[in-house]
């Protein structure tokens, strides 16, 4: 044994034994983790058959058994155990998509629907890490004993309310909305992983805007996936980025790519119920609140279209030049087999491939605003282009966000802005569902201090924005210059301002980001 259990562990322990469970069929598992969990007759292990959790859960466990329980298996093997465990006990597709953005960095704000739940559990941890577990209903009971066994100052940090009766109400609750069988897991748990194969991309890289491409998976010798990726990008340019991950389970993909501009870029990505499309997001390793949210369609022999490129023209433009990209559209399609909606004109096709077809056209000065479907043979997408009459507003995009200071011990926490302009709709009011989002536009960037903190100095102090949209935070520790050296956060407006084409009066909009200290956990070794 690598440590000694408590009586109340061990009571732990058995309760967990009686029930359900999922065997573990993984010599490996029962050889490194039966030291401490007993295996039965039906090959279930103490807690590990009790529970199902997302990869990420079932790294973070293998590293708390590693830092406080001395567990010691290579790191090949390590690796295994969690493949396993990822696959055989972990979350299917339906329940895998409700938290996916906490897998994949996404920077949200969480309905947690439950108030003891709430006041309970997220005040230490995201409403998602719990959400991504599947316990039986024991388990989920014998939380609050682990908790205040492990965390014993629990109590004291919620000494303003009653954190044992919360945890009595809280418990039942998940128990009920998280079960480690669920209608879910039985519909889905037997679906396989996708193999080689090409897939259309569709996405959005912050900063640089969207694009359309397509990937293609290729087995590799270690009998991993080899991915290779072409982006082509609405403001022109196209990137290439070869890879290399593999599907954890059947649902969740981990990769790993390089590419012109990202040396060095993660992979995150989560397979539908129905197995056709997969939906996540790529970033710098060290940089997750940077890169691209992506969508991509499985191709699967019919014609499909991914995108179109610019895929927001302005009335009474002419010399429009429009390129269709999908899979299996036809080498030999005219005039007549493209429909780009009401009031927007096919003059020419001037290249007709099976994944691409560019398009010359120009549109009616009194067509109707608004969007339309696109047809290119056989293939169609619906609300694929948009028509404006003129740019109405502008927002920067996100609204709220924090940065983190660093450099000097901590990794910066970026925030990368982007300025899009928007068309009132075809309603011609603006703020409401069928406003046109125009994309990004070049604008002019600055920072400037809320009112109620200008005596701060804050926008001296915090960081820059250059006239890219990208926000970089100071450093982080005390600042001599600041009263009382201080450190270097605090709150501040960032303006973005943009003059239309054919206008003189300059559009502006502004974002509030709050700049604080580092996240210091990053810095704690698991």
């Amino acid at each position: 044994m690598r440590f000694q259990l408590s009586a109340a562990g061990l009571m732990l322990l058995a309760n967990s034994l009686g029930g359900q469970g999922l065997p573990v069929t993984s010599d490996l598992v029962r050889r490194e983790c039966g030291a401490c969990h007993q295996v039965d007759s039906q090959q279930r292990m103490s807690r590990i058959s009790y529970v199902r959790k997302t990869p990420e859960g079932w790294e973070e466990t293998i590293q708390r058994m590693a830092r406080l329980h001395g567990f010691r298996a290579a790191p090949a093997d390590a690796r295994k155990i969690e493949q396993y465990l990822s696959a055989n006990h972990g979350l299917v597709a339906s329940e895998l998509a409700r938290i996916a953005y906490s897998l994949d960095g996404e920077d949200v704000q969480e309905q947690v629907p439950n108030e003891a739940v709430k006041n309970a559990c997220t005040t230490c941890h995201s409403y998602a890490k719990i959400a991504g577990q599947r316990r039986t209903r024991e388990e989920w009971l014998n939380l609050k004993d682990f908790l205040l066994a492990m965390f014993p100052t629990l109590v004291y940090q919620h000494r303003f309310e009653d954190w044992v009766g919360l945890c009595d109400q809280a418990l039942p609750w998940l128990a009920e909305q998280f079960p480690l069988d669920s209608p879910e897991w039985r519909r889905e748990k037997d679906q396989k992983a996708p193999g080689e194969g090409r897939w259309l991309v569709t996405g959005h890289q912050l900063g640089k805007g969207d694009y359309v491409g397509s990937i293609t998976f290729r087995a590799a010798a270690d009998g991993e996936l080899e991915t290779e990726i072409s982006r082509h990008f609405s403001g022109g340019g196209t990137s290439t980025t070869e890879g290399k991950g593999l599907w954890l389970g059947a649902f969740a993909w981990r990769g790993s790519g390089r590419s012109g501009d990202v040396n060095r870029q993660r992979e995150i990505f989560h397979l539908s119920a129905d197995g056709e499309t997969q939906r996540g997001r790529w970033f710098p390793f060290e940089h997750p609140e940077l890169g691209a949210t992506e969508v991509r369609y499985r191709v699967d022999g019919s014609p499909q279209i991914s995108g179109v490129l610019p895929k927001v023209l302005q009335r009474r433009a002419t010399g429009v030049e429009l390129r269709i990209y999908g899979a299996n559209l036809g080498t030999s399609l005219g005039r007549g087999d493209i429909e780009l909606g009401d009031g927007i004109i096919v003059d020419q096709v001037s290249e007709a491939t099976s994944d691409h077809v560019v398009v010359q056209a120009h549109v009616a000065a009194d067509a109707k605003v608004g969007k339309r479907n696109l047809r290119a043979g056989l293939a169609s997408k619906a609300d694929a282009l948009a028509l404006y009459d003129k740019a109405d507003y502008i927002l920067v995009l996100p609204e709220k966000s924090m940065a983190r200071l660093g450099g000097v011990i901590a990794v910066k926490r970026f925030i990368q802005f982007e300025a899009h302009a928007f068309s009132d709709g075809p309603d011609g009011i603006p703020g409401n569902s069928d406003d046109l989002d125009l994309g990004m536009v070049k604008a002019d960037w600055s920072i400037e201090d809320l009112s109620t903190s200008a005596g701060n100095q804050n926008a001296k102090y915090v960081g820059a924005i250059d006239q890219n949209g990208l926000f970089t935070p100071s450093q982080e520790g005390p600042n001599a210059e600041r009263q009382r050296s201080t450190n270097n956060a605090g709150e501040v407006w960032v303006k973005a301002s943009f003059t239309p084409r054919g206008s003189t009066a300059p559009l502006s909009a502004r974002a509030y980001v709050l700049v604080s200290v580092p996240d210091y956990r990053e810095l704690v070794t698991p």
